[in-house]
């Protein structure tokens, strides 16, 4: 059986994890197609191909339209896609006989129950598309209400070379949280942690509406180089609840790769990564910080981690 993988739209905030999959799995996929807007971003492999892909929806769905024709016509009968859009593969299984293909398809922002209209769409996909979570809650969701098969895979953990900074106790906090907040909990947390150094990475609308500038404890920041996230303490993920009760939170696996106390409200993802992360996953406490326990002396074997996630991956791609 020929496989594919595919991210047409190739999200420039899944640079880390498209390399990830593409350095682990690259020998298993006669064909990669990504969206040619990363082309200098991506590690070069010789089975890559680029897509200029189309703006406009309606030229999107010819263009891959096309391109699935292609796949079929190379007697290609796998498809991985890496992110997707489920309107555009409802009106793809319109045109073609989908059926064709088994296709599996990663979960990331597509199960948001606030983006009503994408979430009721799901109800209209191909019953045989597979669909790939990160979190139980997400498989649960799919298998019971959707009716769909859906396949737990554990997200890669994943550190850049060369970035082992000595850490001193500066107390400095970071809370990575661009989007899908709650401006109330990163408030009370400001407020009963004075003494700590707090970094924002907010969106620069945040940051000329000078949001929580009003606090001299904190530091808003559009970009952090990650060279520079040893150099925090620890990391505060004030999530908005309803948006990650089927989602995961990459900051998160940001955090365990670099060895850092994660402190998060208790809510269904806290209690999925408190048992998979004990040692790096902790409840935001009713009181202020203790600053004198912040170093975790106990690290995850990443390299091991990644191993095992590839290892069962590939049994649930390509058994």
């Amino acid at each position: 059986m020929k496989s594919v993988l595919v991210d047409y739209l190739s999200p420039i905030g899944h640079i880390d994890i498209i390399n990830f999959y593409i350095k682990h799995l690259n020998k298993n996929f006669k064909f990669i197609y990504l969206n040619k807007a990363i082309i200098k971003k991506v590690n070069k492999r010789k089975n890559i191909n680029y897509i200029n892909l189309e703006k406009n929806f309606f030229f999107r769905i010819v263009q891959l339209y096309k391109l699935f024709k292609e796949f079929k016509k190379k007697k290609i009968n796998k498809i991985v896609l890496l992110s997707y859009e489920p309107l555009v593969l409802i009106v793809l299984g319109i045109l073609m006989d989908l059926d064709y293909f088994k296709i599996f398809v990663f979960e990331h922002d597509t199960l948001n129950i606030k983006k009503k209209f994408r979430f009721f769409l799901l109800n209209f996909l191909n019953k045989n598309i597979n669909h790939l979570v990160y979190n139980v809650h997400s498989k649960q969701l799919l298998v019971f209400k959707f009716k769909r098969n859906a396949f737990f895979t554990h997200h890669p953990i994943i550190k850049i070379k060369n970035t082992e900074v000595v850490i001193k106790n500066n107390n400095t906090f970071l809370i990575p949280t661009r989007h899908h907040f709650d401006k109330n909990l990163i408030k009370n947390f400001i407020k009963k942690n004075k003494d700590l150094k707090i970094y924002i990475l907010s969106k620069n609308s945040n940051i000329k509406k000078k949001l929580f500038s009003n606090f001299e404890n904190v530091s808003l920041l559009e970009f952090i180089d990650e060279r520079y996230i040893n150099k925090i303490q620890a990391v505060y993920l004030p999530l908005d609840e309803d948006i990650y009760k089927y989602r995961i939170s990459a900051w998160l696996y940001k955090g365990i790769a670099y060895n850092k106390k994660i402190f998060m409200e208790k809510n269904n993802l806290y209690k999925f990564e408190k048992k998979r992360f004990p040692n790096n996953i902790f409840l935001n406490p009713k009181n202020k910080i203790n600053t004198r326990k912040l170093t975790l002396k106990k690290k995850i074997d990443i390299s091991k981690y990644n191993f095992l996630l590839i290892s069962d991956l590939k049994k649930i791609l390509f058994k």
